[in-house]
This record gives C-alpha cells, sequence and structure tokens, in this order.
C-alpha cells in the first residue's frame, strides 16, 4: 500500500460502501481505514470490504493513519467537522454533496483548504460526465453561437426542499460548467396553491423520512432564475411529481444558432444531443434532434479521485472544487433567501452566510 494514494472513508453508510468499492476498483489507490461512529455500521462495513484499520473517532484516524485522501461522506450534518479536521492537516478532502448545512459551515470548509494549501472538492460526480464534457467542448467550438440560458432539469419523485438538497446542487453544478458563477438570484417556493411561509419550515427527515439528514428545508414546488456573467440567463425548477423521471435529469443550453440537451440518465443510450436551430419549435416539430457520440468513460466518481490526486500533486484546483461545490449550494440557498424577501432578486454572492430558512424561522418565532 505504500506505493498508493491512501483514503480514509468517514462514513459506513450506502454511500460509504459505494466509495469503498470505487477506491479498491482503482488502480494506485487503497481504502486506509474506515471511520463511522456507529461500531456497528463500521464492523459491517470493515469485515465485507476486509478493512482492518477501524475508528469512531476521526481525529485519532487522521492522527494515525495520515491518509493521502479522506472521503466525507457522512449525513450533510457532519461534513464540516471531518472535512475541516482532515484540510487542517494537509490532508486533501473529496466531500459527498451538498457541501454542508449552511453557508457559514461551507465557507469554513473552503478557508482550510486555502490556508492549509491541501485540496477540497465537492463529489458533485456529473461535473466531469461526458456528456457535459462533450458539450463544453462544442460550445467553446461555436457549434451553437452565443449562449443565451442554462436550463436545468430535475429527476422529480421528492417534494422541492428534499430535491433542492439531493439533488439540486448535482444540477445547478452542471449550470455552473456553462454559465460560470452566478451574479444574481430571483427565487419563489410553493406548498400547494399557496407560497410557503415560515411555518412551513421543517426538517429534512420531517419532510422525507427516507431521505437523508440535510438540514432545514420548506416546500413542494420551486423555481430558481440566473444572471450569469456576460449576460447568460438560468433557469430550474423543482415540481413535485410523485413519480422520478430520470429521463429528465440534465441541463439544457440554448445558444442563438442552436441547442445542447445533456441527459445524465438517459434511455436509450444517448446522453448529448444538438438541435440544428435556436428554438425548439412547435409540438411534434423534435425530429431534427441529433444524438452526439460520447466516448468511452470510467466512472464519474473515479474521476474525481483521480482529479484530486492530480491536483494536490501539482498545486492546482481538482474537478468539482470546494469553491464550485460551495457555488452550486448558494445557487439553492439564493432561491430560499430571494422567496424569503418576496421574490425580490438578491445579489450574489450572499452577504448574510447563515441558512436563510434558519433566520426565516427565528425571526417568525419572535414576532
Amino acid at each position: 500500500m505504500a506505493d498508493k494514494i491512501r483514503v480514509a472513508v468517514v462514513g459506513c453508510g450506502g454511500m460509504g460502501r459505494h466509495h469503498v468499492e470505487v477506491v479498491q476498483r482503482l488502480d494506485g489507490f487503497a481504502v486506509a481505514a474506515l471511520c463511522d461512529v456507529s461500531a456497528e455500521a463500521l464492523a459491517r462495513m470493515g469485515d465485507q470490504y476486509q478493512v482492518e484499520a477501524r475508528y469512531q473517532d476521526c481525529e485519532v484516524m487522521l492522527e494515525e493513519v495520515k491518509p493521502d485522501i479522506t472521503a466525507v461522506v457522512t449525513q450533510t450534518r457532519g461534513h464540516v467537522g471531518p472535512a475541516v479536521a482532515a484540510l487542517r492537516r494537509g490532508v486533501s478532502v473529496l466531500c459527498e454533496k451538498p457541501i454542508a448545512i449552511d453557508l457559514a459551515e461551507a465557507d469554513q470548509m473552503v478557508e482550510a483548504a486555502r490556508a492549509s494549501g491541501a485540496k477540497l472538492a465537492i463529489n458533485q460526480q456529473n461535473h466531469l460526465h461526458p456528456g457535459i464534457t462533450r458539450a463544453l467542448e462544442l460550445v467553446e467550438e461555436g457549434l451553437i453561437g452565443e449562449v443565451l440560458l442554462v436550463r436545468g432539469r430535475n429527476k422529480a419523485g421528492r417534494r422541492s426542499g428534499n430535491e433542492f438538497m439531493e439533488m439540486g446542487t448535482h444540477v445547478t453544478d452542471m449550470m455552473l460548467r456553462f454559465g460560470g458563477p452566478p451574479q444574481w438570484c430571483a427565487g419563489s417556493v410553493w406548498v400547494g396553491d399557496r407560497l410557503a411561509g415560515p411555518q412551513d419550515i421543517m426538517e429534512a427527515k420531517e419532510m422525507s423520512p427516507q431521505d437523508r439528514d440535510s438540514g432545514l428545508v420548506m416546500g413542494d414546488r420551486a423555481l430558481g432564475t440566473y444572471g450569469f456573467e456576460g449576460g447568460v440567463l438560468g433557469e430550474i425548477h423543482f415540481l413535485d411529481h410523485e413519480k422520478t423521471y430520470n429521463a429528465n435529469y440534465g441541463v439544457d443550453v440554448l445558444g442563438r444558432q442552436g441547442q445542447l440537451a445533456v441527459r445524465i440518465v438517459a434511455s436509450g443510450g444517448h446522453q448529448l444531443w444538438h438541435l440544428p436551430r435556436p428554438l425548439e419549435g412547435a409540438a411534434g416539430a423534435g425530429g431534427d434532434w441529433q444524438p452526439v457520440e460520447l466516448p468511452e468513460a470510467p466512472e464519474p466518481m473515479a474521476l474525481m479521485y483521480r482529479g484530486l490526486a492530480a491536483a494536490a500533486a501539482s498545486g492546482a484546483e481538482p474537478p468539482g472544487s470546494g469553491v464550485e461545490g460551495r457555488w452550486a449550494f448558494e445557487m439553492i440557498m439564493a432561491i430560499y433567501q430571494s422567496h424569503r424577501e418576496g421574490g425580490r432578486r438578491v445579489e450574489l454572492p450572499l452577504a448574510d452566510r447563515r441558512h436563510p430558512l434558519e433566520e426565516w424561522r427565528a425571526e417568525a418565532r419572535k414576532s
């Protein structure tokens, strides 16, 4: 193991198992240790994957094992502690999405990476999806002309509050690849047929007990619009369809001369499409969409690990960097902040780094 990149995995749930499996298949990498506060979960995963070094205390693990990379795969509420502990020791971190519970925690993580020089990446796996990569190349080549609008598409199957935290930052991260950091956001959130209010704020596990603990959430449906540099617009909507529509998941990039559509989970095999005209046109006129062939590519998470290791060695920023992951999360928080302010356009980055719903609920309780 001495000549391999040694990865310590913090969090022994389902996603933790996925990380271990990816690392164990990845040439030049090895799982050096596991950590979880649950002795039962730790023993179960350690036995399953034959990892002997097991810890219930992340700080002790970091001191004794001294890994090259720490994968933080806990519930969202547990990201900041192990991530900051590793970064302050100069250990690079691959953290699951979303980056944190609120922007104040995200800022702590980004600052810890900046101060130590260790690298922080957020596992927004589609950042390196071959469809996204090829679409970016086609935009650069001028295939669709000047980009006017980037449209984010969600899977649905969740109420908007949980979709924000569980899938929303994947979509906003893909939007960022084409638009760059946003300058403003305007958003609205509904519960049924009315605008959501502070009485609708709840914990994610209360809204959806089967989902992860991702902090405060609100609403059934939501809409967000964005302004990116250079006049590019963005839009994203979260609709409370009970069924999950995997084939809807991805981004559309609309240009003056054409359009690209990336679908991450696509039926029929094609994940990138080109429309050689600027607008979709009338209903039923979609026969001229052209599939774009993509090369074979490794599993996206494997690319994230390799990208992080390469960045740690070179000093460059990794794909899905902490700054990019924070922006993806901030685009979601900005919808809440704008809604709280009556749908007013809010400037980005947000001046108040606290969770908009936490502040709104606290104000309502005082009144």
